[in-house]
């Protein structure tokens, strides 16, 4: 059996930096006003972050039914025969059954994993499936790996201007009427135990409190363990490296990684935000 993983640019990957990888990816779409973009195609993360400053409120929409179905035929050609498909979170967006339909349309196999995230835990978790296929494991069993691995991971969300993600849609109710309260920093978190939804963690009343929270939770979880913490952030590194600087110091077995939060993620999270994304080996 030959696999090929499948992702999307939720991922943070671009076709080329996927392709690079060993991966296969489908990029989002981000609509601003009448204009339509390919995330990673037509649209790079520092264009989009410039529309954000200009006070553009962009959305986004899971990748054309076409695109999918051209990388489907795409792998088959490459003489693959099954597919491991690692796309964002079904909480946040229908791509994961978009996907489905098309392997089922096309007749090709697939095998599909929930990892409840987005960003760089769902490359990681691409990458997981993709290493795991090389060591000759059945789809069946990469997907029972990856997803028990999936149970070990979550992520904490410091958005500076939370209406941005009421308006996208994507908060449970909880979240979204946190959004509506005036004087406090609301802690966002997505995992697992939210079913890949955006929910309230924590509200705190300031901006270096909720930081402080966040990396303090993180740390309970990861100070004894071995595995990887992402700090990513949509247009402020200087932030991003500070709290990336404590994890090193107070996780020393975790690998700490710095990167930008990608155009299809930061058009509902807005600048200025901090995402802090953790799994365990």
């Amino acid at each position: 059996m030959k696999i090929a993983v499948l992702t999307d640019s939720g991922s943070a990957l671009t076709k080329e930096s996927g392709k690079a990888l060993g991966l296969y990816v489908v990029p989002l779409e981000v609509i601003d006003g009448t204009d339509s973009f390919r995330d990673g195609v037509d649209m790079t993360t520092q264009e989009l972050y410039e529309r954000l400053r200009l006070q553009h409120t962009p959305k986004t929409s899971m990748p054309l039914t076409s695109e999918i179905e051209d990388v489907l035929q795409e792998i088959k050609r490459n003489g693959y025969t099954h597919i491991i498909a690692v796309p964002l979170s079904s909480g946040l967006s229908g791509t994961y059954n978009t996907m489905r339909m098309c392997a089922e349309d096309l007749a090709i196999p697939m095998t599909i994993i929930e990892n409840y995230t987005t960003c760089d835990l769902q490359c990681h978790d691409a990458l997981l499936a993709l290493a795991c296929s090389k060591q000759n494991m059945e789809p069946e069993a990469i997907k029972a790996y990856v997803e028990d691995k999936v149970k070990e991971s979550g992520t904490l969300i410091l958005p500076n201007d939370i209406q941005h993600l009421k308006r996208g849609g994507r908060l449970t109710p909880l979240a979204a009427a946190a959004a509506s309260l005036l004087k406090i920093k609301p802690i966002l978190t997505i995992g697992p135990e939210t079913k890949g939804k955006i929910d309230v963690y924590e509200k705190v009343r300031t901006e270096k409190k909720a930081q402080h929270v966040a990396v303090q939770a993180i740390c309970d979880i990861m100070k004894n363990s071995e595995g990887d913490i992402y700090v990513i952030h949509s247009d402020c590194l200087d932030k991003a490296t500070e709290i990336a600087d404590i994890f090193q110091k107070e996780c020393p077995l975790v690998k700490v990684h710095v990167n930008t939060i990608c155009a299809v993620i930061s058009a509902h999270t807005g600048l200025d935000c901090i995402a802090i994304q953790y799994i365990k080996k």
